[in-house]
């Protein structure tokens, strides 16, 4: 009796345990990305200085500045923030800070003269900053302001003052941080003395971003951050009780969504193995039926966006494809921002309805 007993409490546990390792097994987790300001005001010395040569790259300063903002923008997850684009010596507004647009931030940086002459074209570097701090000041929320300097300032007050004066009215609203092409020792001294006035920015030699792996942290240390968050796996609704004369209704398997980042329908690493798990599940049904569903954020126009939601269920049905499950069980569709399940009015929202949907019928 005692062995018995003991045999069914050792069965009862077991299936407890099975039960909640197949739980945390169906919990998903999704990463959200979130920028580390509302606004990023890159502020790029443009003068003179800039046309000589940069040791470490063999090419001129500003050419090596121009394609490194450049290389920044490509890789640059989508943000949800404003950014503008602003040089001096001479001063010049680029791009006002406005919502973030990879093309037009492009063509903001690809404006910035790289070719131009030396003689006369002196750097006001403090004296422009109070002109950009003009025109952001009335920007609301935190302000990160990226400049890239070769550690010259020769002309009008010294930036260190207009900066300290910044962080006063602004608080800890506002952090600079600094992308380097100084190579003398007083230029060098410049942009050390600059980036220690507050123990939040963030330095970096522009030799060194060149490097993939110091460039990726470099953009994650000043531009953004990322949490994981729990996403509860969607509960099947009880099926209603069919009349005793009609056939039992077809089992319908609700996958996880996959979620994209903003404006992509590229599919993220981290859902490879549930798209996989999916796709072996179909395999295993007999005349399966699947339904890939493609949907938007709220932001863009309504047609864009149909089509974007449209390339997003196509990319998983590609993916499914190419787990060798049959093209023609698959069923795509594009609902662009018609149908979203959390609210668009909320920065998380917004990521979580950059979804795909699927079901397996």
């Amino acid at each position: 009796m005692f062995w018995k007993t003991l045999w069914r409490t050792s069965l009862i546990l077991f299936c407890a345990l099975v039960l909640l390792g197949a739980q945390k097994a169906l919990a998903q987790t999704q990463t959200i990305i979130e920028p580390r300001a509302d606004n990023f005001i890159f502020y790029v010395d443009n003068s003179g200085s800039m046309m000589f040569d940069y040791e470490a790259a063999g090419e001129d300063k500003i050419k090596v500045a121009r394609d490194l903002l450049l290389t920044i923008n490509d890789e640059l997850p989508e943000l949800d923030a404003d950014f503008g684009v602003y040089t001096y010596g001479p001063y010049k507004e680029y791009r006002p800070a406005t919502p973030y647009d990879r093309q037009d931030m492009t063509r903001a940086f690809e404006a910035i003269p790289d070719d131009f002459e030396i003689f006369g074209r002196r750097t006001p570097m403090g004296q422009d900053l109070i002109k950009v701090d003009e025109r952001i000041s009335g920007l609301q929320g935190d302000i990160a302001v990226v400049v890239l300097t070769d550690g010259e300032s020769n002309i009008g007050p010294r930036p260190a003052g207009v900066m300290q004066d910044m962080y006063q009215r602004y608080g800890d609203r506002i952090c600079f941080h600094f992308i380097s092409v100084a190579q003398t020792a007083g230029e060098k001294a410049l942009v050390e003395e600059l980036a220690g006035i507050n123990p939040c920015t963030v330095k970096i030699d522009a030799a060194d971003l060149q490097k993939d792996f110091a460039r990726a942290d470099f953009i994650q240390d000043v531009f953004y951050t990322t949490r994981e968050v729990s996403v509860a796996p969607p509960v099947e609704p009880e099926p209603e009780i069919a009349p005793v004369v009609e056939p039992e209704p077809e089992e319908v398997i609700v996958f996880s969504n996959v979620q994209f980042d903003f404006d992509r329908a590229e599919i993220k690493p981290q859902y490879a193995e549930i798209l996989r798990e999916a796709a072996r599940q179909i395999r295993d049904r007999e005349d399966p039926r699947v339904i890939v569903e493609g949907h938007t954020c709220n932001i863009g126009p309504a047609e864009y966006n149909m089509g974007l939601s449209e390339r997003r269920a196509q990319a998983v049905a590609d993916f499914l494809v190419e787990q060798n499950v049959d093209r023609n069980t698959i069923e795509t569709r594009g609902y662009g921002l018609t149908r979203p399940a959390y609210d668009n009015d909320t920065r998380e929202g917004r990521s979580l309805n950059r979804r795909v949907e699927m079901r397996l019928e």
